[in-house]
């Protein structure tokens, strides 16, 4: 069963923007064979979100609502351990893209919900010459960063940052061995409409490997 979860985040595609150059649009679904394979269990249950147009439209030649899986807890994607095939069996669309560096990422649509301090947007995966996840990015909206903030400082452990720009919040993590951990930009978005309470916030985060 599917649960239909109609989340209109209008002008979202022009937040979360693709690059144009190197990404190639692929339903990895209908390869042969690209369902299969071992990795972690899926901890969705089963359930899934119907995803709107304007994130549907992160991923040229999907249909505009995309059946993609219900995500409670951004620690459920946001994870070193998974494979491509793990990738493929919760997401139906994926689009891959060559990367810098000889990274190779697969993106996927992301909602964690329909609450104004749930995530909306595109989630890329990339991977190193050793097939191991070396960087996770997240591009897209929220109306409310509480929970988020919670997360990176929580989870994460990232702190703080000041900035000289008032309209951006910034956490970064940094090891103990002195590499970045990764970061997140907090933007308030430039236009705020009350009938758009999804996207009063421009998120950017980015969670390297150990």
């Amino acid at each position: 069963m599917f649960a239909k979860v109609f989340w209109k985040v209008v002008g979202l595609a022009a937040v979360v923007t693709l690059p144009a150059v190197g990404f190639t649009a692929y339903d990895l679904l209908w390869k042969k064979g690209g369902a299969g394979g071992e990795g972690p269990a899926t901890t969705s249950g089963g359930t899934a979100t119907v995803i709107p147009a304007p994130v549907a439209a992160l991923l040229p030649g999907t249909e505009q609502n995309v059946e993609g899986p219900a995500v409670q807890d951004l620690a459920e994607v946001l994870r070193f351990d998974v494979t491509p095939e793990w990738i493929l069996r919760r997401w139906p669309r994926v689009s891959t893209i060559q990367a810098q560096l000889e990274l190779q990422g697969y993106r996927v649509p992301l909602v964690t919900g329909t609450g104004e301090g749930d995530l909306a947007g595109a989630l890329t995966y990339y991977y190193n010459a050793q097939h191991q996840v070396q960087r996770i990015t997240f591009k897209g909206t929220t109306g409310d960063p509480h929970n988020l903030l919670a997360f990176v400082a929580g989870r994460l452990q990232f702190v703080w940052r000041p900035t000289n720009d008032p309209g951006l919040t910034v956490y970064e993590g940094v090891r103990s061995n002195g590499k970045a951990a990764g970061s997140l930009q907090l933007r308030s978005a430039r236009i705020v409409k009350a009938s758009e309470p999804y996207t009063r916030f421009e998120v950017e985060l980015t969670v390297e490997r150990e």
